[in-house]
């Protein structure tokens, strides 16, 4: 296995972490200090800090989470990774009620002193109505 394939496979492990975690310590547990983060609510952050606050605000209301990854495309360059998913997620909140959210998630990676680290994270719920996660291509 070459390089490029671990260091692919090392930053979709990261990224297979995030989706399962249930806590704001989980979630941003590889994240870089200076992390920029752009959240599905209209939400932003520089810093760990903010984004942990709102994924265990978040969090706290959920029974459950489960995440698919659907589709996912990984590319390594150096010491910059990048990991773009489609995610189909369930939710169950704890008063009983159901939600499901497709999202479209993009990941930024620079290899560190402490290994790799995301350094940007986009996530987004593509609007206009319904979509099954296809990816059209040329």
């Amino acid at each position: 296995m070459t390089t490029i394939e671990q260091d692919k496979e090392a930053i979709i492990a990261i990224v297979r972490e995030m989706a399962e975690s249930m806590t704001g310590a989980q979630s941003t547990r590889h994240w870089a200090p200076d992390v920029l983060w752009f959240d599905i609510p209209p939400f932003a952050s520089r810093g760990i800090a903010p984004a942990r606050k709102l994924f265990d605000d978040t969090f706290a209301n959920f029974e459950s989470c489960k995440v698919d990854i659907l589709e996912l495309d990984a590319k390594v360059n150096g010491d910059m990774g990048i990991v773009c998913t489609v995610q189909s997620t369930d939710i169950v909140l704890k008063n009983g009620a159901t939600k499901h959210v497709m999202a479209r998630q993009t990941d930024c990676f620079e290899r560190r002193q402490n290994g790799w680290e995301l350094i940007h994270q986009h996530a987004s719920v593509p609007s206009g109505g319904e979509w099954d996660g296809t990816i059209t291509t040329a």
